[in-house]
């Protein structure tokens, strides 16, 4: 389920960082999934040695594959840049 705008609002920073920390594993999974057949063991040990600081900000057209993490409204941006 999509958090409701006005809490996203309300919890921007603890949101856009949990957002920022999905988009930094979702972006080492493509990666991992491209060199590997089973990409799961590679990829938990890389994650488990990344640090904050190393982690990049999130575009603002991204949306995360994590229902949980989407904010409401985003599912029907991200269909409808699919179809067009």
């Amino acid at each position: 389920m999509p958090i409701p705008k006005k809490k996203y609002i309300q919890l921007k920073a603890m949101y856009d960082f949990q957002r920022k920390v999905q988009y930094n594993k979702e972006k080492l999974r493509k990666a991992v999934e491209v060199m590997l057949e089973e990409p799961d063991i590679l990829f938990d040990d890389i994650w488990s040695r990344m640090k904050e600081d190393e982690m990049i900000e999130a575009p603002k057209d991204w949306v995360p594959q994590d229902d949980k993490l989407k904010i409401e409204g985003e599912e029907w941006a991200t269909l409808k840049t699919t179809l067009v």
